[in-house]
Formats: C-alpha cells, structure tokens, sequence
C-alpha cells in the first residue's frame, strides 16, 4: 500500500518507527511493575521517538509553506490549519482518557486511586501549557505536543527569513536557531529542543536546493554537536541520522508507511489503550512468557484504536484541514500531505 499522492514515503515510516518506538518505550523500560529481563530492556531507547518527531516536524512543516509560498499576512491560516489538522484528535482522546479515569474505578475489584483533577489542570491543555505552568499532563505524551505547538508559532513568524532569497538572512536566522540550544535548559520551552528541530530545517533548506551537500554536512555535523552539548550524544545520533535518512534515503515499505499515516493516532492512544492492558498483565508475574503476551496485546489493541481514531478522526481534521487554502486566488495545494509530525 504506496502511501498517499504527495506524501513523502522515508517520512511516514519515520513516523511508523518513532510512534512505535515510544509506544513500546512505555509498555516496557517505562513500566516500572514489569518484571527485569531481555523484554523490558527491549524499549530501553524507544523515547528517542519523541526526537525523531521533532525532526520531522524540523523538516516537513517549512517544507510545505515552501510549496504555498507562504507569507507573513498567511501567519494565521497556518495557524488555522494546524489547530483544525492536530485538535479534533487531541480531544477527542482527552475525553477517552477522562471517561476511562471514571468507568474504570467502577469494574470489581479495582485497586487504584480515584480519579481527581483540577479545572487548571485540565484547561491549561487546551492551549498546550501544562509543563509551562507545572500542572500534570493527563496523557504524559502530550508534553511533546506542547513543544510542538511553540514551534509551529514559531516557524510561522520566521519562515519568510528562512526562505529569503539572501542568503546571510536565511543563515543568521538558523544561526539564532542554534544559539539557544547551548545555553537554555529544561523540557517546558521549545528553545532547548531548537537544535532538533533545526535539523530538519537544515534538510528542508538541501531539499529545495537553498543548501549545496557541503554545506548542508557541515551544518548539520554543527547543529547534532550542539545537540550532543545540550541533550547527550545518543540524542545528537539520533538527530543526525533521521536528517540524513530524510535527505537521502528513498524507503516505501507498506507496514511503516501506513503506521506513520495513523502515527499520530497512536502516538496519542497507546497510553490510554496499551498501557491498561499491561498494567493488567504484570499482575503475572511468573516469568516472562505472559507478561510478553501482554505486551503483543496492547501493541495490537493500540494500532486498532488508533486506526479507529484516524478513521473517525483524523482524516475527517485532515481533510477538513486541507480546505483552508492560504489566499483564495490561488491554486490550492496539498499542503496536508507533508504537514503532521506527530501528527508533533
């Protein structure tokens, strides 16, 4: 199953691999009643999704007001699209998540806490602010979403620097991208994952020929040191190897491909969905073979849900999405296609 005209088939699986990885991050090293051993160690390095994602997001949004030449006077249509793109789902799966908190505490022999929020909490989610304010996510992926939001206000205040046909502006620009990365720490504000997210700036500026290769090796080896000086060197691989397979490498296998067209969906219910049912099945704890069982389960259970979520959804959002053309004049593109990161 190719993907979609338009998309870009290397994105998708990256998207495949990263939701998968963070998915299996949470069912395994991140539980912390699995039993040790060879399986729980399986997702020891599954959270680097979460940076796969910020590079794409690096990469395919400037990519795609690249093909709708877009403008400062366009800043709130982008806006418009990536709210109507990212929200139906992210809402939809909040209130998933707060009916389970209610219906699940009712089943016989429940043991854990009762369900309790506050109204901060709650509508600090509905302009993605709970790490800025210090209030608890109800999902704890939708941190990522948090930072992904800054940088879509972002990129839509500074993309006409980054596509100036001059080209001191666009390397001062990315240059002041990269700064903050050296000195800005902590996981609420966007600045400390810039370097990230600059990398697939820097494979957005080589794809529209804006970046000769040499210029983009050398600016990239640049922006993942600098990511190793803030994140850590494992984070900085990981930063420059998704670049590159954007840049270079040309992959369409069907399974990646269609699991990053639902990436987003389970980025957002594997928690809620796959995270229940291994919670039941640490219960057993007689070695590893159950526990594993469990795990399969909620990977399967996670993809369905989230393919229920896309159908439901997200497609719906994305084609209501692709509606709002940037000026009604002109010819509208697919724009849609490239946009989703985690959908980031």
């Amino acid at each position: 199953m190719p993907p979609p005209s338009g998309r870009i088939a290397t994105v998708d699986a990256l998207r495949g691999i990263a939701s998968l990885s963070v998915a299996w991050f949470h069912f395994t090293s991140a539980n912390p009643a699995l039993t040790p051993g060879i399986v729980k160690s399986s997702g020891n390095y599954g959270w680097l999704g979460v940076y796969i994602f910020f590079v794409i997001s690096g990469f395919v949004i400037p990519y795609s007001l690249e093909k709708a030449n877009y403008g400062y006077r366009q800043f709130w249509r982008f806006l418009s699209k990536r709210i109507v793109r990212l929200d139906p789902p992210y809402f939809a799966n909040m209130a998933f998540i707060l009916g389970l908190a209610f219906v699940v505490p009712l089943v016989p022999g429940f043991r854990g806490p009762q369900p309790h929020f506050t109204a901060t909490q709650l509508l600090s989610h509905f302009a993605y602010l709970n790490s800025v304010v210090g209030k608890t996510w109800i999902n704890p992926v939708y941190w990522s979403l948090g930072i992904e939001f800054q940088y879509y206000l972002l990129i839509g205040l500074i993309f006409p620097l980054l596509s100036s046909s001059r080209v001191a502006t666009r390397m001062l620009t990315m240059f002041a991208l990269l700064v903050p990365g050296l000195f800005v720490r902590g996981e609420a504000l966007v600045f400390s994952h810039l370097p990230l997210f600059l990398a697939g700036i820097l494979t957005y500026q080589f794809k529209v020929g804006r970046l000769s290769k040499g210029y983009y090796f050398g600016a990239l080896a640049v922006t993942a040191m600098v990511t190793g000086f803030g994140s850590g060197i494992v984070i900085a691989v990981t930063c420059g190897l998704t670049s590159l397979l954007i840049a270079f490498v040309e992959f369409s296998g069907r399974i990646l491909t269609w699991l990053g067209s639902i990436s987003y969906s389970l980025y957002l219910m594997h928690v809620p969905v796959g995270g229940k049912i291994v919670d039941v099945g640490t219960r057993f704890r007689h070695g590893q073979l159950v526990p594993s069982l469990f795990l399969i389960a909620a990977t399967a259970s996670s993809i369905f849900a989230a393919w229920v979520l896309y159908r439901i959804v997200e497609l719906p959002s994305q084609r209501l999405s692709s509606r709002i053309s940037y000026a009604k004049k002109r010819e509208k593109q697919d724009e849609n296609a490239v946009e989703c990161s985690v959908a980031a």
